[in-house]
């Protein structure tokens, strides 16, 4: 049987002090205005929590943490729909991170969701009493007591920062002659990082997510820099809006008028906006082979060795796959060879040595004929 109520009767803390004193095994779901956060409780110990917040899903944490390519997490959504196993499991199978890294980052989502419904004073709350496996296939393990005294050391400090910022969907910009913070070893987050995150025009919560989802020190380290003069809020209204679809639907759009590179572009982009959307991802697939195609047809049309014609530059901003094939072109191997032998998917090599001729660093196209190619 289930228990509903009001957080306004029954606080947060209140509601998760009886589930564990219980040793409850059940969802419990939270619920203000627009946003939702749950957690799922064993026996009194919190496994698992989730957020229909697109910043706070695992695998936006893992690409925006750097932990994981979104490549990768593409392929891993993949695997999950056609196999029904777990994203945390699939992602843990694949090699693409180790179970440690994995359960710190559930963990971390635990401890952030708890701090966050522990300051809500409003809103509802329902538990759903039964035995039910966390849905990642790996799972942290926190007792509610400890997860609830974190929360609470953390409330008054919380409640001032959230009236500095004012929502997850804070924006900032630099004012003139603001200089970066200095570093602070005692944070989990990098100040410096954290700074031009903000002047690059994120959300407080897309910058959360740079840092394994350490909400609650990366919106601690932007409301110290709003207080310091060194960020300002953008107060402007926006509205928001599912702009990975948007993109998406671009993306498509050009693919019917021919554009495949500028496809290609808006795809990757909606794709880092929203790995987890599957139309998302099926336009990145369709547009990465589109464009593939036509470059395959451009470079691999004569057999020729590349040659560099300069060292790569920062300015360039090119990819440790772009820098680390650049490196490889000595004027012997052919680009076909180079291709098959890179250390990345073929698709990506090809992409990857069109950019790089794009930017200067390797012609391609007036190499000399390889062997192959003069026979």
């Amino acid at each position: 049987m289930s228990v509903r109520g009001a957080l306004s009767t029954m606080p947060a803390e209140d509601v998760l002090e009886w589930a564990g004193r219980r040793k409850l095994s059940a969802p419990i779901t939270f619920e203000k205005k627009e946003t939702v956060r749950s957690i799922v409780i064993e026996e009194g110990v919190v496994v698992w929590a989730s957020s229909n917040r697109r910043e706070e899903q695992l695998g936006v944490i893992l690409v925006r943490s750097g932990l994981v390519a979104e490549r990768a997490l593409a392929d891993a959504l993949e695997a999950r729909a056609e196999t029904g196993v777990p994203l945390g499991k699939v992602i843990l199978m694949s090699g693409l991170i180790t179970e440690i890294d994995l359960i710190d980052i559930l963990a971390t989502k635990i401890r952030e969701t708890i701090t966050d419904i522990v300051t809500w004073t409003e809103g509802t709350f329902e538990v759903v009493p039964r035995t039910q496996a966390p849905a990642t296939g790996v799972n942290a393990q926190l007792p509610v007591d400890v997860c609830l005294t974190v929360a609470k050391r953390r409330a008054a400090r919380m409640d001032k920062i959230m009236s500095v910022l004012g929502s997850d969907d804070a924006m900032f910009f630099v004012p003139p002659n603001a200089t970066p913070p200095p570093p602070d070893g005692d944070s989990l987050v990098d100040a410096a990082k954290l700074w031009a995150l903000a002047g690059d025009r994120q959300t407080a919560a897309d910058i959360a997510a740079c840092f394994a989802g350490e909400r609650f020190a990366a919106f601690d380290g932007l409301a110290k820099m709003v207080e310091s003069g060194r960020l300002t809020i953008d107060r402007r209204h926006r509205e928001r809006t599912n702009s990975a679809v948007e993109l998406a639907a671009g993306a498509r759009g050009r693919l019917r008028h021919g554009d495949r590179a500028g496809a290609l572009a808006m795809a990757a982009q909606a794709l880092h906006q929203d790995p987890s959307d599957a139309e998302v991802r099926r336009t990145f697939a369709q547009s990465e082979r589109a464009r593939v195609a036509e470059v395959a047809r451009q470079l691999l049309s004569r057999h020729r060795v590349p040659r560099r014609v300069r060292e790569p530059r920062p300015a360039d901003q090119l990819t440790e796959a772009e820098l680390e094939l650049a490196s490889r072109v000595d004027g012997r191997w052919d680009l076909l060879s180079l291709v098959k032998s890179a250390n990345v998917r073929e698709a990506e090599a090809l992409l990857a040595f069109a950019r790089l001729a794009e930017a200067g660093v390797v012609d391609i196209e007036s190499g000399t004929p390889s062997p192959e190619g003069r026979r």
